[in-house]
């Protein structure tokens, strides 16, 4: 139930973005509500829940057993071909989530700090003006000083707010959990395959049984699901099945219009390179609240976090880029590509120095280093070997 019609802060959404914006926003001492259209927080789960442990640490989310599924320590990258390179960092990176869970444990955060959330309520209406907002429900009108939208990709208040609002970036993805995988619960798995041209598709194990799967394609996905299936696992049988979008697009330049901000997947904050959006989002979701409260409060912090989000955007983008760089290498190449990866021991390198959740650094580090440069001589050394028989 809504405790009154009048808040200092209206949040749309509760998934990550919109609990962590809320949570920083209570904790500072304003009045927050949190409208949330389906009737469970964490419903339905829509992603492999795959967070580096960096990442969490950033937004400041301990690790909690509640959520947490598996722990791996590395990836391994299939060509498609079949040729594969191994990254093992030989320590724990990254947790694989119970996203209902994860999400549930971020709300009861944010309700120890103070906020109000309400699930079952879907908003139909934000209408801005200069010095107070009104967030309509189907069956409410609410007031609000400041209102921030983490709808998620619709994007079906952004487009009214926005005039600039044209994402282009979404991909259809079909994730199932299936049994029986026989894979090593210690790591990740990425296929590349001809046929997957949009993204790669995966396996993320729960368990030494369990795990999730998932194929992203703009056309045919669910036909193309099944062939990445026969494949590589045609020995799983398939427990459950959702569907949804993932983006690797850039971040968009949403700025605020008349007290209403952006967060999360509306407003693209997601890493291009592997369309999660839980970190960067995040990351943003806490400025803006640090934002909105500082503003609220004291009538400051304009310029500094604008400062602060630029910093982020360009993180973003950067791995933005790299995407783009990444699409137009002929798959042709990957074989050679890996073989010259693991030939100058980048997995060592990138055990060492990469960065799971700042990509784009992690190729500027490479460039610098020089060996970006030994991964493209390598690579064309294996070409040509290749080409001429050479063993």
């Amino acid at each position: 139930m809504m405790q009154n019609s009048d808040y200092d802060v209206v949040v749309v959404g509760a998934g990550p973005a919109g609990l962590l914006t809320a949570k920083e926003v209570a904790s500072m001492g304003c009045s927050v509500l949190v409208l949330e259209e389906h009737d469970e927080v964490g419903k339905p789960e829509r992603c492999a829940g795959l967070f580096s442990i960096s990442g969490l640490k950033m937004l400041g989310i301990p690790l909690d057993h509640s959520y947490i599924q598996n722990i791996v320590r590395g990836a391994v990258f299939f060509s498609p071909s079949g040729r594969s390179f191994i990254l093992d960092t030989k320590r724990p990176i990254a947790i694989v989530s119970n996203r209902e869970l994860f999400d549930k444990f971020l709300a009861h955060r944010a309700a120890l700090n103070g906020a109000d959330i309400v699930t079952g309520k879907a908003v139909v209406r934000i209408v801005p003006s200069d010095d107070v907002s009104f967030v309509k429900t189907s069956d409410a009108l609410l007031r609000a000083k400041m209102v921030v939208d983490a709808e998620g990709r619709s994007g079906f208040l952004a487009r009214h707010i926005w005039k600039n609002w044209r994402p282009k970036g979404w991909i259809p993805i079909i994730q199932v959990v299936v049994e029986n995988h026989r894979m090593d619960k210690n790591f990740v798995y990425l296929y590349f395959k001809k046929y997957l041209k949009d993204f790669f598709a995966y396996l993320v194990p729960i368990d030494d049984d369990l795990g999730k799967l998932g194929v992203a394609a703009k056309k045919d996905t669910k036909s193309l699901l099944f062939r990445f299936l026969q494949e590589e696992f045609k020995h799983t049988k398939i427990l459950s099945t959702t569907s949804a979008s993932i983006y690797a697009g850039p971040p968009l330049e949403l700025h605020q219009n008349c007290r209403v901000l952006p967060v999360g997947d509306v407003a693209g904050h997601v890493k291009a390179t592997t369309g999660g959006g839980v970190v960067y989002g995040g990351l943003c979701a806490i400025e803006t609240g640090r934002y909105v409260a500082n503003f609220l409060l004291n009538g400051t912090g304009t310029h500094e976090y604008q400062e602060r989000m630029n910093k982020i955007y360009s993180q973003l983008k950067s791995m933005y880029r790299l995407r783009l760089l990444i699409s137009h290498i002929p798959l042709k190449l990957y074989d050679p590509m890996f073989k010259a990866a693991s030939d100058i021991g980048l997995d060592a390198w990138l055990s060492s120095k990469g960065d799971m959740d700042r990509h784009g650094d992690t190729v500027k580090a490479m460039l610098k280093s020089g060996t970006a440069f030994k991964l493209f001589i390598r690579t064309i050394f294996q070409v040509l070997k290749d080409a001429l028989g050479i063993p």
